[in-house]
This record gives structure tokens, C-alpha cells and sequence, in this order.
């Protein structure tokens, strides 16, 4: 992994976001330990891909198509004028892929054209919640849902008709995802966070991948996923 990639590349990048997000927009919300994460995931699986679901103005999305030009960087919205912003933002870059669309089209459409791909789940916006059908989705790959409860307060998470981001709505895909990792509000990193505001938790894991290699890495907390009772 290359820290310093990482560094060159998140501080650059324009945060478009500031005046809608919670957060104040940016990069995995200015958050440059996902970033860490991210790029640490990237090269041990060899991802061939990113798919983020959910652009918004195209924080994210901007800072992964510079960051990883080998990649191929795919992502969705469903309001037209961040679609459109965002392909101002990385339409040039012959790499990236830019669609209207709801999240579980964009992950059937594309699931099949990549060996592993890395899918960053953050449509957590709108009235739809559209995780469950996500997830269902997904065969093969590696998983980050944005916005989970990791148990711990300097971290935030959604929830959506009283249903929480965390880990009860993994327990319904228990079969697939027996275990999973969280980021580990503990572990120490090569560059520091200087998000002072909202941070959102990270649940990780991979699916149809032959090895672990979250398992036994300070960034990453491993939990069993809880069986939903009935």
C-alpha cells in the first residue's frame, strides 16, 4: 500500500460536498483512514474495480479516479445535477463511469464485468433504502457499508424506519456473510484524521474471496455476524 499516494491525492481533492453533507463533505467524508483502508484493501485483493453506489456532488468518486487510474471507478445518483456534476468532475477520465441510476441497477448491471471488485455501499440519502437489495446482489468482491454502527460514539451511523445500519441487517445475509470487520477506532495510522466533525462507522467484508486478508490487520475489527432470530 502507498500512504503516500493516498496523502498526495485526498488533500487535493475539492470538497464539492460541504454545503449539503453533515460532515462537510470530502473524500469518504474527510476521512483519510477509510482512504488507508481503502488502499490497503485495493492492493491485497487486487481489486480490478470500485463501485460506489450513491455520488452525491463526487467527493469520493473524484478523489478514486486520481488516485487509481488503473481502476476502473463506476458510480450512480439518482438526481440528475449531481450526475451531471459529477461527469464534469471525472468524465474525462476514460476510466470512470458515470450513470443515473438506482444503486441495485448499477451493481447488476456491472457485478459480472469485474474479478473483484471493490463495492463501497453509501446510498444512504434518500427515503429508499436500498442496502438489503445491495447486498443481495453481491457474489463476489470486496464490501464496505458506509454509515454502520460500530458501537463506539465518535462514530456515527444511520437508520431508516427505526431499522438500524448495523450489524442486525447484516445477520440477514448470515449464510454469505458469516463474519464481518469493522474499522478499528483504535488502531493507529500512517497519516492522521483531521475530520474534527461527523465520522461514520465502516463495516468490511469480502464475499466468494479464496483468502482473509482483513483478518489479523490493526485497521480492521472482526465480528461475528448475529443469526436475525426467526
Amino acid at each position: 500500500m502507498s500512504a503516500e499516494n493516498v496523502y498526495r491525492h485526498f488533500y487535493r481533492t475539492l470538497r464539492l460536498g460541504a454545503a449539503e453533507l453533515s460532515d462537510g463533505g470530502g473524500p469518504f467524508g474527510f476521512d483519510i483512514t477509510t482512504a488507508l483502508e481503502f488502499d490497503y484493501l485495493i492492493e491485497r485483493y487486487q481489486c480490478d474495480a470500485i463501485i460506489e453506489t450513491g455520488c452525491n456532488a463526487g467527493d469520493t468518486t473524484d478523489y478514486l479516479a486520481r488516485a487509481y487510474p488503473n481502476l476502473a471507478i463506476v458510480t450512480c445518483d439518482v438526481v440528475d445535477r449531481y450526475v451531471d456534476l459529477v461527469q464534469r468532475r471525472v468524465g474525462f477520465m476514460p476510466h470512470t463511469y458515470v450513470e443515473k441510476a438506482d444503486s441495485p441497477d448499477l451493481i447488476a448491471k456491472y457485478r459480472d464485468r469485474f474479478r473483484c471488485p471493490l463495492y463501497y455501499l453509501d446510498a444512504h440519502w434518500y427515503e429508499s433504502w436500498p442496502l438489503e437489495r445491495e447486498l443481495s446482489l453481491i457474489d463476489t468482491g470486496v464490501v464496505c457499508v458506509d454509515d454502520f454502527n460500530i458501537g463506539n460514539p465518535r462514530f456515527g451511523f444511520d437508520k431508516y424506519d427505526e431499522v438500524e445500519c448495523g450489524p442486525g441487517m447484516l445477520g440477514r445475509f448470515i449464510e454469505k456473510i458469516p463474519h464481518y470487520y469493522t474499522n478499528n477506532p483504535e488502531a493507529q495510522y500512517e497519516l492522521p484524521c483531521l475530520q474534527g466533525g461527523r465520522r461514520g462507522g465502516k463495516a468490511y467484508f469480502a464475499v466468494g474471496q479464496a483468502h482473509d486478508h482483513l483478518q489479523n490487520h490493526r485497521y480492521f475489527k472482526r465480528y461475528q455476524t448475529p443469526r436475525t432470530p426467526g
